[in-house]
Formats: C-alpha cells, structure tokens, sequence
C-alpha cells in the first residue's frame, strides 16, 4: 500500500512558464515553501496513504476517455486569498474537460474504495503551501487573469506514488495511461 494520485502533468514548455511566473513575480512572497518543478501537476483524484498501486494501475487502464486541451492562468489560494494556506495557478480553458476526466477516473477507482472528494472539483496547480496564512488578495488580484505558458494537449493520465520526506514529497511515475485520439 502506498500514497498515490492521479493527475495529469505540463509539459516542459507549460512548466517553464510556470518557473518564469514564480521566479519573477511571486518570488518575493514571504513564508512561500515553493513546489519544485518535479513536483506540479493537475491531480485527478488524490488515492490516500493507502493504494494499491498495482490495483489503481489495472483500474485505469479501462479508462475510455479522449485527449483535450487545456491552458494555465489566473492565480489563486486555498482556502481564501486573505488567508492563503495555498498559492496555486488555475486551469484558464479546458476545466470542464479536467472535471470529466477527473469523474471519469474516479468511476474506475471508486470500486477500489477511492471514492471521488464530495466537494466540487476544482483543477490547479500548487505553486507554493505556506504554515501559516498569508494575505495574498494584492498578489492574487494583480494575477487573476495572466496566462500562464501555451495552451497543450493532455494525452495521458499519470499514476503517481508520493513519498513524502523532509525535504518534501518525492512522486514517482507508476503507470501511464493514454487516452484516445
């Protein structure tokens, strides 16, 4: 058993981007611990610290879902602006496309006992957590509609195990699932 999720991960150019962003205008944030390159993505559906991965793998290969596409922008934070536990980039086009992959996804592995978050799902990048909260409205306001990188095609899904270590989590690639044309 294991901590894992599925997700959907940038490509490079699209990650680029994402560290342009970061390392000149939000690099200056107070108390932002940043995610590395390595470690964002788009999670489909977080499985918990109890997955069988070999199990998750199986389920998702049945997943008959098509290729979309998708565009990063506009800045927010979880769980409000005025006090950011979580800085993040949101999905500017391809959300509804996210959220039936992400439903999709969650049908195949809710036999499995990973039943789907009852809140409604909301695609994003993590940027940055923070311990304490963090007044972000001026930061959030100034990015709410910046672009973020080149609009791109989401091929596949990934299955990713998460070990988490002092130096942050570590997520290694289990299984890819491609999605059809």
């Amino acid at each position: 058993m294991a901590r894992a999720f599925v997700a959907v991960r940038p490509p490079d150019d699209v990650l680029d981007a994402v560290e342009g962003l970061v390392g000149s205008e939000l690099s200056s944030i107070a108390g932002a611990r940043w995610t590395t390159r390595e470690q964002r993505h788009l999670t489909l559906q977080f499985l918990g610290n109890h997955a069988d991965i070999d199990a998750v793998g199986a389920a998702l290969e049945a997943l008959a879902a098509r290729a979309g596409t998708v565009a990063l922008g506009g800045v927010g934070a979880f769980p409000s602006a005025r006090r950011a536990r979580v800085l993040w980039v949101g999905v500017a086009a391809g959300g509804a496309f996210l959220a039936q992959l992400a439903a999709a996804a969650g049908a195949l592995l809710a036999p499995l006992g990973h039943e789907s978050e009852a809140r409604e799902y909301h695609p994003h990048l993590t940027l940055a957590r923070f311990k304490a909260p963090a007044d972000l409205r001026d930061v959030v306001e100034a990015q709410a509609e910046r672009s973020v990188g080149a609009s791109f095609a989401v091929e596949e899904v990934v299955l990713y195990e998460s070990n988490v270590r002092s130096t942050g989590a570590q997520y290694t690639e289990r299984a890819v699932v491609r999605l059809s044309d």
